[in-house]
């Protein structure tokens, strides 16, 4: 997927957040931004892809402020607020019905999304947040032929490509329902910070390492980039059977090499902006599971 011109909003918004992460101080967040700023012209452009373009940016602010990883506090939160919820979301997705119970479990991934809101603000009922999206619609709703890939016997390995800190408290539990048919799980992390992006320590905290092989991509890149992954992720990447990536960071990123994958790949995302949802042929807000 090829940015839009109102990404650049977006990639602006990060940059002016992130100095308000690394500093206090006006004028040093002032130094950041402008000096930014002159990276984003060069990265800006019809052919950038958003998520290459971030990543970019992204590198850029971390080595002028000397500060490997600006969300480090918010992700911490993020965590810490998802695990309180983590028994009430499987409470709400434990349904008897197989394919309703996948549908659910997706859902609950998606939900994880609302913690961001939780880590960045206060007085936000997350509870209410969890509750009001497990109980929407999959706007693309491909749980069906999921169900089926996951009954598949020929299909042994899934690579689940996870987003965000937080968010990756209840990816736990559809890997679980993964795990519920004999699938060998292997779930994909960062190798170095970027963004709000889960790492291997949130991937511990989220005990994924008892259900699941993780590994990282090898990289601090935001989606996934191959030309950026190492020998471990590629290799894991071209023997898996099915690949599920979540967040609009990988959506942004694979959609490029749809030409080259040769597996079934479903991407588990909230479009929460104008160009992803566009893209996808959705609405805003909307919550998509969508099998390639």
């Amino acid at each position: 997927m090829k940015i839009k011109p109102e990404c650049a909003i977006c990639i602006i918004r990060q940059v002016v957040d992130v100095a308000n992460e690394i500093t206090d101080d006006e004028r040093e967040q002032f130094r950041l931004i402008k000096n930014t700023m002159e990276v984003i012209k060069d990265v800006y452009g019809e052919n950038a892809v958003p998520a290459w373009m971030g990543t970019v940016v992204h590198r850029y602010l971390k080595r002028i402020s000397n500060n490997s990883d600006p969300y480090k506090n918010l992700k911490d939160k993020a965590n810490k607020i998802a695990l309180q919820y983590l028994d009430k979301v499987r409470e709400m997705s434990n349904i008897d019905d197989e394919l309703e119970r996948l549908r659910k479990k997706v859902l609950a991934t998606i939900a994880g999304n609302v913690i961001d809101f939780g880590a960045y603000s206060t007085g936000i009922d997350i509870e209410r947040l969890i509750e009001d999206t497990l109980n929407k619609d999959l706007k693309i709703d491909n749980s069906k032929e999921l169900l089926n890939d996951l009954k598949n016997k020929d299909i042994k390995k899934v690579l689940y490509i996870c987003d965000n800190a937080g968010e990756i408290i209840f990816d736990r539990v559809l890997i679980e329902e993964i795990k519920n048919y004999d699938k060998e799980i292997v779930a994909v992390v960062k190798g170095k910070p970027i963004l709000n992006d889960a790492t291997l320590e949130d991937a511990k905290i989220a005990k994924i390492d008892e259900i699941a092989k993780v590994i990282t991509t090898g990289s601090d890149i935001i989606g996934i980039i191959l030309e950026e992954c190492s020998e471990e992720f590629l290799k894991e990447f071209e023997t898996a059977d099915l690949i599920i990536a979540k967040g609009m960071g990988n959506y942004e990123s694979l959609t490029e090499y749809e030409d080259k994958i040769d597996k079934p790949i479903y991407y588990i995302l909230k479009a929460k902006c104008k160009p992803v949802a566009e893209n996808i042929g959705v609405n805003v807000g909307d919550n998509v599971l969508l099998r390639k």
